[in-house]
């Protein structure tokens, strides 16, 4: 018998034919339908809730200061215009 691992945290599963997200804090049911598309086949992502070095070492590496005075590290103005421009 598989040992029981300590999961905890948020599943969100996403549905591979529409991308709509289903989460639970909670065991799934065992069959999932989507409530938009009907499938039944999707991605699952778990996102630890617990705080510990792997955890906190992914968010300081993705995080983005939210400072509205401070400029994005890694632009430049020709940047931003090819971004704005279709």
């Amino acid at each position: 018998m598989a040992q029981e691992r300590d999961s905890r945290g948020l599943l969100t599963l996403v549905c591979v034919t529409c991308g709509r997200e289903l989460s639970f804090e909670e065991m799934p049911p065992a069959h999932v339908v989507c409530d938009r598309c009907g499938g039944t086949v999707f991605r699952n992502y778990l996102t630890p809730v617990a705080a510990d070095e792997a955890t906190l070492s992914q968010l300081e590496e993705t995080s983005r200061s939210v400072a509205f005075d401070e400029e994005s590290p890694d632009t430049s103005p020709s940047d931003v215009r090819d971004v704005n421009n279709p």
